[in-house]
């Protein structure tokens, strides 16, 4: 029987937090923006949002739907911290899902 894949945990952008990191998620948004030189789109729902490094998965013809903005999708993958920050965004203090 040929090797499963390790199943992804489905997990709103307002639950994610430190403790998740390492983890292999299943997170669905809208996609708020995509860079197509680095390959990086920033999945927003309600209030909370990720970047997501979508370069490896995504071919030339994907990039035409990944453009469009507030396309809804689901992405799976482990969850990494980053070093970069964003300073166009400001944090929101509250955790609160909806």
């Amino acid at each position: 029987m040929p090797q499963q894949p390790d199943s992804a945990t489905p997990t709103r952008l307002c639950s994610i937090n430190e403790s998740l990191l390492g983890q292999k998620l299943r997170i669905a948004g809208r996609v708020l923006s995509y860079d197509v030189l680095t390959g990086l789109f920033v999945l927003l729902d309600n209030d909370k949002a990720v970047m997501v490094d979508v370069s490896m998965a995504l071919d030339d013809k994907s990039k035409l739907w990944a453009t469009e903005r507030l396309s809804t999708v689901i992405v799976l993958g482990h969850l990494e911290r980053t070093e970069v920050k964003l300073t166009s965004m400001t944090a929101k203090t509250e955790d609160v899902c909806s």
